[in-house]
């Protein structure tokens, strides 16, 4: 007790602050001072105000990707100086700082430049702000900021993007306050999670627009794909698989129609449910979409060669099959014994007398210049036809699905 009795003396405060000593401090500065909260708080008003402004965000409502809007939450905390509101300590015993209602001082009309809804005051009646008796005044009002942000879905689901929350003094402009960072800036809560995106990186900048000075406090993010990957990408690739194994099933056994019809349908109605899931943006269209779109065309080409096909298969034996697809039903056949060869070329030393012996009579055979050219039937010309679409479709899906992972890897 003796060196607060000392403090006081060599400095002249009072500890012992009581009701009264507040009382009289409010009385003081907005009744004997006469103090007027519509008049800016500066005894020089060729000199603009210094407002800073620092943003704590505490959390990330939704993104709406069709309306290209933010919805977030945090708090603010606005610095500025009001020279009209000081005192001694130590004539109110001690007070540093006083709390008081926001409606009852001046401050600055901070308004979203970016914002979606009207402009209404920040805070409320019920936040005090508070004031020390330098004339420092803190506000730290908490909101709800429902902003703009253009959001690009080119590479959905493994987009990024950079939104922001602009903050101006609507009704003044340069010459009478002008706005800065504070301490920190732009500060992200600890807490702060969202089930889609990831805040990867923020920062702020403060710049001029005309003659009105603004802060941008600005966050990237990115998406979370996993729920993406797990529901569209992966399932869509299997239907295509499945779609090519069309061409593996032989024409002869009455299902090859309908279960290309199947998995088409499958495609059909897992795209539908996939669409509600695919953000909604007419700025911008989705590698993924045509992607999407190209597995689903693909199964109608698919369908429709698998219908061709089978009307050719059943066609008539004396109708004549021209020589240029006799030459390819021949070819398929020499590439399906060349890849068989190929893959069983381990296990054949075995068979070296058997092969000796085939050669014996293949010798024979071209000594008595007999060469016997199998016949080519429609049936054999629809067995070819599989063949090459089944090659041809998919190295069509492994290029396409190289390009879009291509597109993704050099975002």
């Amino acid at each position: 007790m003796l060196r607060y009795f000392l403090f006081s003396i060599f400095f002249g405060y009072s500890f012992a602050q009581t009701g009264t000593n507040m009382n009289n401090l409010y009385t003081y500065l907005f009744s004997t001072l006469n103090y007027n909260k519509a008049i800016r708080p500066a005894l020089d008003h060729t000199v603009p105000t210094q407002v800073s402004i620092d943003l704590t965000l505490n959390g990330l409502h939704f993104i709406d990707e069709a309306k290209q809007q933010m919805v977030s939450v945090g708090t603010l905390t606005i610095r500025w100086k009001d020279e009209f509101l000081t005192w001694n300590p130590s004539l109110y015993g001690g007070a540093n700082f006083i709390d008081v209602p926001q409606g009852n001082v001046w401050k600055p009309n901070i308004q979203l430049r970016n914002g979606f809804t009207d402009f209404v005051e920040l805070g409320g009646s019920f936040m005090f702000l508070r004031i020390f008796y330098t004339g420092d005044v803190i506000w730290s009002p908490y909101k709800v900021f429902d902003t703009k942000c253009k959001i690009d879905v080119t590479f959905f689901p493994f987009d990024q993007q950079t939104c922001s929350i602009e903050l101006m003094s609507w009704n003044s402009d340069l010459s009478t306050e002008n706005i800065t960072n504070g301490a920190y800036g732009l500060r992200i809560d600890d807490e702060l999670n969202h089930g889609h995106w990831l805040v990867s990186s923020h920062y702020f900048s403060t710049f001029i627009d005309d003659t009105n000075s603004l802060i941008s406090f600005s966050i990237t993010l990115d998406r979370k794909p996993k729920i993406y990957v797990l529901n569209i990408i992966l399932p869509f690739a299997l239907l295509a698989i499945l779609n090519l194994a069309t061409f593996i099933l032989p024409n002869g056994c009455g299902e090859k129609v309908s279960y290309s019809i199947t998995v088409l349908l499958a495609l059909s109605i897992f795209l539908t449910i996939v669409a509600s899931m695919l953000p909604a943006n007419s700025d911008s269209t989705s590698y993924l979409e045509v992607y999407i779109v190209t597995i689903v065309t693909k199964g109608v080409f698919i369908l429709i060669a698998t219908a061709t096909s089978l009307r050719i298969h059943n066609r008539a034996d004396d109708i004549e099959i021209p020589g240029w697809i006799q030459n390819l039903t021949r070819l398929s056949w020499r590439l399906k014994c060349q890849c068989k060869k190929s893959i069983n070329s381990n296990v054949n030393n075995y068979k070296t007398k058997v092969e000796n012996i085939d050669k014996k009579l293949e010798d024979r055979d071209l000594s008595k210049g007999e060469h016997e050219v199998k016949p080519v039937r429609w049936k054999d010309v629809t067995s070819a036809l599989d063949f090459y679409l089944f090659w041809i479709c998919l190295i069509v899906m492994l290029i396409l699905t190289f390009i879009f992972l291509g597109l993704f890897s050099s975002k």
